[in-house]
């Protein structure tokens, strides 16, 4: 491939960077007066220095070391390799710049300077940033130098981080969002999206592990993962690094950077400040409980040593002092947090890992901004603020708190918790107290998070001489400096760790097979957090427009009819990431059966150490499993849930307060459906569901022009079916009145207006009232959310569009996309012409005249124009199964099948070389996620003979069946094959970029 074929001329040649110019940068981003540290400098030299091993295994370095410009560093040194796309010399610079810590992060410091970078680089104001932006967009060919994105635990923060694989980004992640999209089962999407996480997460992807030591397993099977890629035949795979960064490094590691200058030990210097920093702490006498007091008494003792600190704040403290009080179980820390709201007029802000995102949001806007480190050296409260916290806070929080109080853990668990204590090292002595309770202080306990580092940790503590200050500084001093020394103390004193089982080739076999996914399938939850018994999360939302009839046993609900009411109004409104509350499985089996005691020993650790027993239960709550329209149930069973799953509890159930933390509105009441505001900020969904139970939750229940709308929609039934047009008018009319309503929240006002001004449908609420709807897509609601416009998960939701699209159109605009996507990626121009040659193949099956009628509501009509889209594809699950079975279409049937089965009619178009050959017709039939590696089984005796007259001026053909979920078909074979060549993710890698290619041509068509 040479420069001449991606369009590299001298008129557009870029512009040259070099490490030298990194401080410039780094200046730019973040004011003159900022200089990076030396250490931040020595790094960029290696990084952009070494195309062989660019990052160094570990990143040794302590809390408030600055650790995050490790961000910077990475894009910087893309920017720098721009110039060599399109030439003989590789990218070692990786596109995707994962974030990755094993919490719940509430307040993220990575992803909170990504967005910085990125907003910084849309609009540069400076020579230094204009250069890098130009070169950031050339690598992607897209108006985006860099785009910001969260994968925390919800099914995914936003689908706009797969958009695109030739996107520079940063993506702030945890080790279950990140390590299952990698091992080929990713928590939360569809399994037929699976291969596309994979494939972008595992190519062109570099992962920085905050606190390794912390996510020992996972390391084990991020380097697992770093050998097998290399398994396959094929040299074109992107880059893929892995570096820890930790204190504290686990063992083994040979690479290991350093800072090696004097900063540390300058107190002048900002880092100087921060190390050499003083944090006196007191050893608060145990705690003495009975065994059913732990929480009540711990609580107390913790809320009094809280507010015995903030009477005497540190001298030369500005205004009211802030102080965080850190518990080692979600329970202890919600009773603390009540005791404190109890006795005092202070400010009371609890944060725990168990929020819904849009919930965390919320309390971020309006209670932690004043918090932020950048704003401590000049920050004046006026009234004390006390904020407690679970492990949520240890990792990732970049927030400067004046005094602290702490359960006694690990030593490394109270080294990061000290990290927030005077992070910024103002000129003040930080103060602190650490509690024990009784039972826990007695030699040989083992606690079911910090097994016997939490006493040992005590133990020496205790042992210290002099005044004991937990410093960074002052703690180093106090620790052996003897390598061989250190290590046996920190393995007493640190958290236990555990190992991931040694991944085979086996293992990755059976994840890479996503449909069907084979029977059994390696757990991977145990390559993520070690062997033993370790809780992963399912995702939950609520939907208060649904009753469940708690009369009829699960099978007999999901069998009386073709389309539950429950599954049309969620196949309508689907759950979204922002409003799923992950819950760990433990948890929320106890919740199905009905046992509703709190879990005292419950932590706040992905991974959760699963604290009673999982066996079956009988059963006293019902929710939903949604797995999309055709395969979503409900379940009452608690043993039938997955790592992953997303569940949906409806308005009969009570005491979901056991499930999670909310953010309460000034009536302090939760706001437990966010359905229709998560489904505009995450899919650009203008929908409003008219229920009565909805509608109450807007807060605007004394407005005149809310009961206007209410009445409106109670006398709906009937007037719907007589006069249709002349209700929606006086539906809109409500709502536009109801946006001119004082306290009216900003999403709903935004809805509003977007569906007043397009052109909307009025729908029946399948169980109670309306829902209206604009196929059009919305503009971005949140300025921090890019949203999704496209889903391909079922055949309704990615054919039906606002527009019809001609198919061939449709082809040729896709075939352009992977072009280029594919030359972006750096591909081998034969790799390149066979994307392009399935692009404009993959969809020829949609010309069935059974298709055709489908994408027409069902009518069968003399077909002049063959669509790949149309708007009379129906949206619901029962409108759209009621037009398949009048356009006689089979159930499952697949498009894509009948695609191949054309383009094999003429063997002349298709590569001569059995490789691609075969790799043309897998990317075609596996381009909604079949066929890896079995087609599905579709039962049809006949089909009517398709012709297509001229398709790269040949004639194609097909009679009958496809017959291609045959074992004999050729399918499986294909896929086995191009897996031993191009390896696991390489083959996921170029399905990804024909799928992605594909999503991105509909939502251009989208908005044309």
């Amino acid at each position: 491939m040479d420069c001449v074929g991606l369009g590299l001329t001298k008129e557009n040649s870029m512009a040259e960077l070099t490490v030298d110019q990194f401080e410039a940068f780094f200046s730019a981003l973040w004011g003159e007066n900022r200089k990076p540290f030396a250490w931040q400098i020595a790094l960029a030299k290696r990084v952009i220095g070494n195309d062989d091993q660019p990052w160094p295994e570990a990143i040794q370095l302590p809390t408030a070391s600055g650790k995050t410009a490790c961000i910077d560093i990475a894009v910087f040194a893309l920017a720098v390799q721009a110039g060599r796309l399109g030439t003989r010399q590789k990218l070692s610079a990786p596109r995707r710049i994962f974030f990755v810590v094993d919490r719940r992060v509430i307040v993220d410091e990575a992803f909170e300077r990504a967005q910085m970078i990125a907003q910084k680089l849309k609009n540069p104001d400076q020579p230094i940033l204009k250069t890098v932006a130009e070169q950031l967009k050339y690598l992607s060919n897209s108006d985006t130098p860099l785009a910001a994105f969260q994968l925390r635990g919800g099914m995914y923060r936003s689908n706009a981080w797969a958009k695109s694989p030739a996107q520079p980004m940063i993506v702030a992640s945890t080790v279950d969002q990140l390590g299952s999209r990698l091992l080929f089962r990713a928590y939360g999407p569809g399994s037929g999206t699976w291969p596309i996480h994979a494939g972008l997460v595992g190519n062109d992807a570099l992962i920085l592990l905050d606190e390794a030591h912390c996510a020992q397993p996972f390391l084990e099977t991020l380097l697992a993962v770093k050998k097998y890629r290399h398994w396959g035949e094929t040299d074109f795979l992107p880059p893929f690094h892995v570096s820890v960064m930790s204190a504290t490094p686990p063992p083994g590691m040979t690479d290991s950077f350093k800072d090696e200058s004097t900063e540390p030990q300058d107190p002048v210097h900002p880092l100087g400040a921060r190390q050499l920093a003083i944090k006196t702490v007191e050893l608060v006498a145990p705690v003495s409980h009975k065994s059913d007091e732990y929480v009540s008494k711990m609580a107390k003792a913790l809320g009094d040593s809280a507010q015995k600190l903030a009477e005497q704040p540190p001298k030369g403290l500005l205004g009211k002092p802030a102080v965080v009080v850190f518990c080692n179980r979600v329970a202890v820390a919600r009773e603390t947090r009540n005791l404190l709201a109890e006795k005092s007029n202070s400010k009371v802000i609890l944060l725990t890992g168990r929020m819904r995102p849009l919930d965390k949001d919320q309390t971020v806007l309006e209670e932690l901004k004043s918090l932020s480190a950048d704003y401590s050296p000049s920050r004046t409260l006026e009234q004390n603020t006390f904020v407690v916290a679970t492990q949520t806070l240890e990792v990732g929080a970049n927030l400067d708190f004046d005094l602290l109080v702490s359960e006694c853990a690990s030593l490394d668990a109270l080294r990061q918790r000290f990290g927030r204590l005077n992070r910024m090292g103002r000129k003040f002595a930080g103060k602190a107290s650490i509690l024990i309770s009784a039972e826990q202080a007695k030699k040989g306990y083992q606690d079911p998070v910090y097994g016997t580092a939490l006493t040992e940790t005590w133990a020496w503590l205790q042992d210290q001489e002099n005044e004991l200050d937990m410093g960074i500084a002052a703690l180093s001093v106090r620790l052996p400096q003897e390598p061989g020394e250190l290590e046996i103390l920190l393995q007493r004193l640190n958290a236990p760790t555990t190992h991931a089982p040694i991944m085979l080739p086996a293992h990755v076999d059976s994840w890479a097979q996503t449909s069907p996914i084979p029977l059994p399938s390696p757990d991977v939850s145990i390559f993520l957090h070690g062997q033993g018994q370790h809780s992963a999360d399912v995702q939950v939302c609520w939907r208060s427009d649904i009753l469940l009839d708690q009369a009829k046993p699960a099978t007999e609900v999901d069998e009386t009819a073709d389309s539950p009411a429950w599954l049309d109004v969620l196949s309508i409104v689907p759950p979204s990431s922002s409003e799923c509350l992950a819950v760990p499985i433990y948890v929320m089996r106890r919740w199905l059966s009905g046992r509703d005691q709190p879990i005292v020993e419950q932590s706040d650790l992905e991974g959760d150490i699963v604290q009673s027993s999982d066996e079956k239960a009988s059963a006293k709550r019902r929710v939903i499993r949604w797995r999309g329209p055709d395969k979503s149930e409900v379940i009452s069973a608690s043993d039938t849930i997955l790592p992953g799953d997303v569940l949906v509890i409806t308005a009969n159930e009570t005491n979901w307060q056991l499930l999670g933390d909310f953010y309460l509105t000034p009536s302090s009441m939760p706001i437990l459906d966010w359905g229709d505001r998560a489904n505009a900020q995450m899919r650009a969904k203008a929908i409003l569901r008219l229920h009565p139970e909805t509608i109450a939750q807007w807060g605007l229940l004394e407005s005149q022009a809310l009961k206007d709308l209410v009445n409106t929609v109670h006398d709906a039934p009937g007037r719907y079916d007589e006069d249709g047009d002349t209700l929606l008018i006086d539906v809109i009319d409500c709502l536009k009145e109801i946006a001119k309503t004082d306290g009216i929240s900003d999403w709903l006002k935004q809805i509003i207006h977007h569906l007043a001004q397009n052109r909307c449908q009025l729908i029946p609420h399948p169980q109670q009232g309306l829902i209206i709807l604009s196929n059009r897509p919305m503009p971005r609601i949140f300025q921090a959310d890019e949203p999704d416009y496209f889903s391909d998960e079922t055949d309704a939701a990615s054919s039906g569009t606002s527009q019809k699209q001609n198919l061939y159109t449709h082809l040729a605009g896709v075939a352009k996309w992977a072009r280029d996507f594919a030359d972006k990626c750096g591909l081998p121009s034969e790799i390149a012409d066979c994307l392009a040659l399935a692009a404009n193949g993959h969809d020829l099956g949609k010309i069935d005249p059974r298709f055709q009628a489908w994408l027409r509501g069902g009518v069968a009509l003399t077909i002049a124009e063959p669509l790949a889209k149309s708007p009379a594809m129906p949206q619901s699950k029962q409108a759209s199964e009621a037009a398949r079975k009048r356009a006689d279409y089979p159930k499952g049937g697949r498009h894509e099948l009948l695609s191949v089965r054309l383009m094999e009619s003429q063997l002349s178009l298709l590569p001569e070389n059995a490789l691609y050959r075969d790799l043309v017709l897998h990317l075609v039939e596996s381009h909604h996620g079949y066929c890896r590696p079995f087609a599905p089984v579709v039962f049809e005796d006949k089909a009517p003979d398709v012709e297509i007259s001229e398709w790269l001026g040949q004639r194609l053909t097909h009679q009958g069946p496809t017959k291609l979920e045959r074992l004999d078909s050729g399918v499986a074979e294909r896929y086995w094959s191009l897996t031993r060549h191009f390896g696991w993710w390489g083959l996921a890698w170029l399905e990804t970029i024909l799928r992605l290619a594909d999503h991105r041509r509909s939502e251009e068509e989208e908005n044309l």
